[in-house]
């Protein structure tokens, strides 16, 4: 009798656990990566063209009709009937959201995320998390299938990354951002996947000129080199960008595409403009419809005021919310404003509708607006504080210094 109560109590506790197993949901269990034997998402390229490249490691061809491959968002893109990926071989596919053949229906984001492949059978097969990438730079196993990724200063695309795995510079600092004459320019450049770094070195060039070679030494994070002062009343243009180079020999640039496209500031000395920061509107529902884009949208606008006898030409000159960012919304060429005049900028985020669209818009909580001269100074700037709905912020006389808040707005005309 007892065998057979502690046999009962086995089967029992048995039923129970069996039970409990079958009601666990799919949603509680992880996805399955099944990996397709020797198939590899083998480097990424997210800013400027994006692209993923698969890498076949075997000696046959695979067969990759009806795989699916995603990333963040909610799109996926299945892969048409006869694609294969040779033996020993790469295949990429383009993240251009064209969608069509090889060409997917999304892009790949800058700042980072997760590229999934799936089978035919919807299982996964790989899954890579890449950082953020600049342009030129891409994200890659080295040697090619391992499990080893790095940032690499240059791309790969449709072949080996073995000889391409060179230095990745990340981030260049200028200091002072905006220089004056005769003034040193110290140039600091933040490296990563330096195993095999070689040397970096710093590059400038004044007014057309050949360029001039300087080695960079590391100082705490940064390398750090300096462009020497031109002299006293010297005006014009520095350009200068930075190489980093492997043992290898493998070679990246920031600007990517160097000596080509390079950064560049301005030694100017120009009387700065009679323009001011006039009014604004931080937050717009019905007033002042902004319909360039075909609709009426009620947008965020600043306005400048021109207080002199003559027309001011604001091609090159800069809007911006960050006075520590003084180059964030270049004007385009030919956007003049005639003398006494005014006019309107719309802070919306959609330089597509037109010149006079800013790549920012304003917080309604209050911030700062700056307008600032080709070479960067500060022309002049206004901070406000938190806005009401559809009114505005203004000079109480137009280009003055004290402002007030209007219940009828004046875009494009005085405050007066």
């Amino acid at each position: 009798m007892k065998n057979f109560v502690r046999f009962a109590r086995s089967f029992y506790a048995l039923c129970a656990l069996v039970l409990i197993s079958n009601c666990s949901s799919d949603e509680d269990k992880e996805p399955r990566i099944t990996a397709a034997e020797g198939l590899f998402i083998n480097e990424i390229s997210a800013s400027g063209d994006d692209w993923v490249e698969l890498y076949n490691s075997t000696g046959s061809d695979k067969d990759i009709s009806g795989y699916r491959i995603q990333d963040d968002g909610d799109l996926e893109y299945e892969l048409p009937d006869g694609i294969t990926v040779h033996a020993n071989g790469y295949l990429v596919i383009f993240c251009d959201d064209t969608n069509n053949g090889l060409h997917t229906n999304f892009k790949l984001s800058s700042d980072g995320e997760t590229v999934t492949l799936k089978n035919a059978s919807g299982e996964i097969a790989e899954a890579v998390t890449y950082p953020k990438l600049d342009n030129g730079q891409s994200y890659g196993r080295y040697p090619d299938g391992s499990d080893n990724f790095a940032i690499s200063g240059i791309t790969s695309e449709g072949s080996s990354n073995n000889e391409s795995n060179a230095p990745a510079i990340t981030t260049i600092i200028r200091t002072p951002l905006v220089p004056g004459l005769n003034q040193d320019v110290t140039i600091q450049a933040e490296l990563t996947n330096t195993d095999q770094l070689s040397t970096v070195k710093l590059y400038y060039s004044f007014e057309g000129a050949a360029y001039t070679s300087v080695a960079m030494t590391k100082i705490g994070n940064y390398y750090t080199g300096t462009i020497p002062a031109q002299g006293a009343g010297v005006t014009g243009e520095m350009n200068y960008y930075v190489e980093a180079k492997a043992t290898t020999g493998a070679v990246s640039y920031k600007p990517f595409d160097a000596p080509d496209d390079a950064y560049h500031y301005l030694l100017n000395d120009d009387a700065l403009p009679a323009l001011h920061v006039n009014e604004i509107m931080a937050s717009s529902t019905t007033c002042c419809p902004d319909d360039d884009g075909g609709v009426e949208e009620f947008d965020d606008w600043i306005e400048i005021y021109n207080s002199s006898a003559s027309t001011i030409d604001l091609s090159g000159m800069y809007l911006s919310d960050d006075l520590n960012d003084p180059f964030k919304s270049k004007i385009p060429n030919g956007v003049t404003i005639p003398a006494g005049g005014f006019l309107i900028f719309w802070a919306d985020e959609q330089g597509s509708q037109g010149p006079l669209h800013m790549n920012f818009k304003l917080s309604k909580s209050g911030e700062t607006v700056g307008l600032f001269y080709i070479d960067g100074r500060k022309i002049n700037s206004k901070d406000f504080g938190a806005q009401d709905d559809n009114k505005s912020f203004g000079a109480t006389t137009d280009g003055g210094s004290t402002w007030q808040q209007f219940t009828s707005p004046t875009p494009g005309a005085s405050n007066e």
